[in-house]
């Protein structure tokens, strides 16, 4: 019987290692983990969340475990998922998902290492296979209701020291089970008000602890400076995946230019001031639409236009609209198969809570600014913030920096709401996507982002026993253009 260490976790207790584990866990790749903040800057709001992806790495581990273990499944290799909760996060960047910055994907890179990794009782092709998985295995790792969100949701409350996060993972895993159908994963009629739990934690997480204005204020700092030694050459984007916090720091505080001054502002926590906030409720449609197309390339242009018209800088804060996966959860019951929010009105309703708590903010540079002289600027938007927003909108137009072409006339799910009152199911969409050679992947990106901002509405419409959504462009001016 193989050898085995027990590592004490404050959140599962003892987690029990085997020996080829171990052999994993002492890799120079793993061990880089132990220096990568799990929720980048979040410590400077929340002092003790200092937790790392090693420990969450893990979690995982373990949690993925206990769920393979729970579905008794003959195709499952328990051990072959306990390593892919191990690897999960090894292709991240310094301070997580704060540095996914210049079209780094930290996916990308954990396949690149899995390739290069020797494994006791596997070849490092079957691990990646497995690690790529669209099927069971792949869902119990980064799927609907995967392992590594039921751990990062109690390890990052605990760590925080927030009232929330706290859910039953052992009522889930008792609940889940899959479906030989579809080669995928969901849970019985009993486990849903313990997933309905999960995504309250969740929702309840992201405005406290992920979206706090401080720490995104730090993060974009961050960020910026790290772009900045990305453009003078200093480091590569590659270069991210086998760097750390402290190789990162290090870097910065060395480096020349306004990557070094940002890093010393956030030293000593002088950081950017929050002077706009764009609420969602109070934007329009195409507003936030125009904002989450922007390339990462145009922000910046954007960011420079600002500085020139306003003088002094600005950073635009404009989060990923947040995806709900759970939603999409099969549950069983009496013998038939339904979506979790099919089943479950509170998951419809945090679908429009999550667009409430959704803002877009505008730092400008403290040590050059203060609330006073934002007044005395020839644009007066301290007590009149739409100002600013009107010449944000404008810029955007003037200089093309979204592409209307590609948003609106070559958008084809636009083109198809265009010709149809109403489109009965997502079937249709994927037709359409499949014949024109596009994956169900960019189908599913470019119809979230329309749904997200409000240019399409979606409605269920039941049929019996089974659930149909209808989807209806809002926005018929857009038709036009």
């Amino acid at each position: 019987m193989e050898k085995s260490k027990i590592i004490r976790d404050p959140i599962h207790k003892d987690i029990k290692v085997k020996e080829s584990e171990i052999s994993i866990v002492d890799t120079e790749n793993f061990q880089r983990l132990r220096n990568i903040k799990q929720t980048g800057l979040t410590c400077l709001v929340y002092p003790s969340a200092n937790h790392t992806r090693f420990e969450h790495s893990l979690g995982t581990m373990y949690v993925a475990g206990e769920m393979a273990k729970k579905l008794n499944n003959p195709n499952l290799d328990i051990n072959l998922i306990r390593i892919l909760g191990l690897l999960h996060d090894i292709g991240h960047p310094p301070y997580s998902h704060t540095l996914e910055v210049n079209n780094y994907d930290h996916e990308y890179y954990t396949r690149q290492k899995i390739k290069k990794m020797n494994f006791e009782n596997y070849q490092s092709r079957e691990v990646l296979e497995s690690y790529n998985s669209k099927g069971l295995i792949g869902k119990l790792i980064h799927g609907e209701m995967d392992s590594d969100r039921m751990d990062y949701l109690i390890r990052d409350s605990y760590h925080t020291g927030v009232a929330y996060g706290s859910i039953d993972i052992h009522r889930i895993i008792s609940s889940i089970t899959d479906f030989e159908d579809s080669n995928s994963l969901g849970i019985l009629e009993k486990g849903v008000s313990a997933i309905e739990s999960l995504l309250i934690a969740r929702y309840q997480m992201y405005p406290t602890v992920y979206m706090h204005p401080v720490s995104r204020i730090a993060e974009c700092m961050l960020k910026n400076a790290t772009l900045d030694i990305l453009k003078e050459g200093i480091i590569k984007n590659k270069d991210l995946s086998i760097m750390d916090d402290i190789d990162l720091v290090f870097t910065l505080r060395k480096s020349e230019g306004y990557g070094r001054e940002l890093m010393k502002m956030l030293d000593t926590r002088n950081l950017f001031k929050n002077i706009a906030t764009f609420p969602y409720r109070e934007l329009k449609p195409l507003e936030i639409y125009k904002l989450i197309n922007l390339t990462e390339s145009n922000l910046a242009i954007l960011e420079e236009l600002l500085y020139d018209k306003m003088g002094f800088k600005l950073y635009l804060d404009i989060p990923k609209p947040p995806k709900i996966v759970e939603n999409k959860v099969p549950v069983l019951i009496n013998g038939k198969k339904h979506r979790l929010d099919e089943v479950s009105p509170l998951v419809q309703n945090l679908k429009v809570a999550y667009k409430k708590s959704w803002n877009v903010r505008v730092y400008a540079e403290p040590n050059k600014i203060s609330n006073e002289s934002i007044q005395t600027q020839k644009y007066n938007i301290k007590n009149s913030p739409y100002e600013l927003k009107n010449i944000i909108y404008n810029l955007i137009d003037e200089y093309e920096l979204v592409n209307e072409l590609e948003l609106f006339d070559n958008n084809f799910i636009i083109n198809i709401l265009a010709e149809n009152p109403v489109v009965k199911g997502y079937s249709t969409f994927m037709a359409y996507a499949k014949n024109k050679g596009l994956s169900e992947a960019i189908l599913s990106s470019e119809l979230q982002k329309l749904l997200f901002s409000g240019m399409v509405k979606k409605r269920t419409v039941q049929m019996g026993g089974i659930y149909r959504y209808d989807y209806k462009l809002v926005d018929e001016s857009i038709i036009s253009r």
